[in-house]
């Protein structure tokens, strides 16, 4: 249970350092005031810090504390930090090169259940009363078609640029170009995606994303 305990502490620890609550200081609060506001004992919490620490996340100095560690450029964080400025050209240009061949991969790996969860997502999405609802049925609509893939790594990857997709900047952007004919020609051409995953049409599937991708590109980037 103790282990446990300090897993999920470290993993706290862990977001509130990505989200950069001490970058200023350079530095984490003294274990004792953690444990404190934790309401775990010293000996959990020094067990929380020490996984941060063999992570490469933080680095203790005895007498001094312990301090933010600067990420290893080749490392997951370090990628991570970089990648969280992608502009949204640069994630346009992306989701151009996999999300067609993700769908073209549906068509032919999809279960009728998934393709069930697809439509599911599409009418849902069109159903919506206002532009948060509508990005949410959007965002789950895309994420089930990388669902058929059965790549978990593609998944993970689409996974990735959704969190891209979800900071201030990109929805700032999608509240912008959001409008009642637009949701509807987006939905027209979900359908027209949808359509040609149910026939298990490959080209057509990659075609009716590509054409979709295309329209969110203009509309988002001119």
């Amino acid at each position: 249970m103790p282990k446990l305990v300090a897993d999920d502490v470290a993993r706290q620890l862990r977001q509130r350092i990505e989200a950069g609550e001490w970058a200023a200081m350079g530095r984490m609060p003294p274990e004792r005031e953690l444990a404190d506001d934790y309401g775990v004992a010293r000996n959990t919490m020094r067990r929380a810090v020490s996984l941060l620490e063999e992570d490469g996340i933080v680095s203790r100095q005895v007498g001094r504390g312990t301090f933010l560690s600067k990420p290893d450029a080749n490392s997951f964080a370090g990628i991570i930090g970089r990648i969280k400025g992608t502009s949204p050209a640069d994630l346009m240009e992306l989701r151009l090169l996999l999300e067609p061949a993700a769908a073209a991969a549906a068509a032919t790996t999809a279960s009728d259940a998934q393709l069930e969860a697809i439509g599911l997502a599409h009418r849902n999405a069109c159903q919506a009363g206002d532009m948060p609802a509508f990005e949410d049925w959007d965002a789950v609509f895309h994420q089930k078609i990388f669902d058929c893939t059965r790549n978990e790594l593609l998944r993970e990857t689409h996974n990735l640029l959704r969190l891209l997709r979800n900071q201030p900047l990109w929805f700032d952007m999608k509240k912008r170009a959001f409008s009642e004919e637009r949701m509807r020609h987006y939905c027209a051409e979900h359908e027209a995606l949808l359509d040609a995953l149910m026939r298990r049409d490959r080209e057509a599937a990659r075609n009716a994303m590509t054409a979709h991708l295309k329209t969110v590109q203009r509309n988002l980037l001119g």
